[in-house]
């Protein structure tokens, strides 16, 4: 599976992430986006190669950088520090973050593996295990979040050859969960192209997943989507995508559609309302909007960005993002 299969061909639009990110960079820090509330929006790191998740523990801001499509910029986990975001030694590439207890899970860019480290004294942790080795031929695995009952929940990546048809693959095209030590997997929603990052909103015992539609169906179609992802739901994929909403009357409904290409990706939560990165936007360029959590219409919250954004947490009462500049940027909510 290559890094094309496992983020470019997810997000659909780029070429090239590590061209993108390597031009902007160059270029020196870019303007932060611009919050609708008129809210400062601080740039409180930069560097973090392709930055797909964070993760909040002991006081500490961690970012999953993604790294670039060739593998020259290798990822890595980073922790934010005084304006600066420093790579942690011997952690790789991840796709998702989530912490528990003292304890960071990150599921390994392109692979079908969940890693937790543990012992952090500081500056780096101390400990490692493999939580879960998917079986032969299962894809990689993108976002992961820690539910209310305690289980670790992830969305399964993009085939090549899934692209647009049905996976035969192990877990393909589901949200799958599992207990903390990796055993209990399982398949919690079906039918979906490419589920990438995950969610859990007070009260509400299901996670919301951004999922990512086709891209070979032209300008205006199919529609990209939001689903909270119930247990044993089928939402359809190949056969249904919504571009005819008659072709998937038989299929769960999604929670929210967004327009085809704007490529929700980054989702977090803080009480009642989703904040969700829309990678390409939805036509004034990429932003984060504010989506209500019991259902109504999305509204633009950060916008502005010189560069798709990917990466989405909230911590603090703070919101923080992260775009293909490698650019973070933090914000009050």
């Amino acid at each position: 599976m290559t890094r094309r299969g496992a983020l470019v061909v997810a997000l659909g639009t780029l070429v090239s992430l590590l061209g993108m990110s390597a031009a902007l960079a160059a270029e020196g820090p870019p303007p932060p986006p611009q919050a609708v509330s008129g809210a400062r929006v601080a740039v409180v790191a930069a560097g973090v190669p392709t930055p797909t998740a964070f993760a909040f523990g002991k006081g500490n801001v961690f970012v999953a950088g993604y790294g670039s499509e060739d593998g020259k910029t290798p990822g890595g986990i980073f922790v934010l520090r005084h304006g600066k975001a420093l790579k942690l030694r011997g952690l790789p590439g991840a796709g998702g973050l989530a912490w528990k207890n003292g304890t960071l899970y990150a599921t390994t860019a392109g692979k079908p593996k969940l890693v937790a480290w543990s012992g952090w004294n500081g500056s780096t942790f101390t400990e490692s295990r493999v939580v879960w080795s998917g079986p032969k031929r299962i894809p990689g695995l993108n976002g992961l979040t820690i539910g209310w009952d305690g289980r670790i929940y992830a969305g399964v990546g993009l085939t090549d050859e899934s692209d647009h048809a049905k996976s035969d693959r192990p877990y393909a095209q589901s949200v799958i969960s599992m207990r903390l030590d990796g055993s209990d997997v399982k398949t919690v929603a079906t039918g979906l192209r490419q589920p990438w990052q995950l969610a859990f909103v007070k009260g509400v015992p299901r996670p919301y997943v951004t999922v990512l539609g086709q891209e070979n169906l032209g300008k205006k179609q199919p529609p990209d989507y939001v689903i909270l992802a119930k247990d044993g739901e089928d939402y359809g994929f190949p056969a249904c995508n919504w571009s005819k909403p008659a072709a998937c009357a038989p299929y769960a409904k999604p929670f929210a559609l967004f327009p085809a290409h704007s490529s929700p990706t980054g989702i977090a939560a803080r009480g009642s309302t989703l904040y969700v990165g829309l990678f390409n936007g939805t036509g004034r360029g990429p932003e984060v909007v504010a989506l209500p959590a019991r259902g109504g219409r999305s509204e633009r919250f950060l916008t502005g960005f010189a560069a798709p954004v990917v990466a989405v947490g909230v911590s603090g009462g703070h919101l923080y993002a992260g775009d293909l500049t490698g650019s973070i940027y933090r914000v009050k909510i």
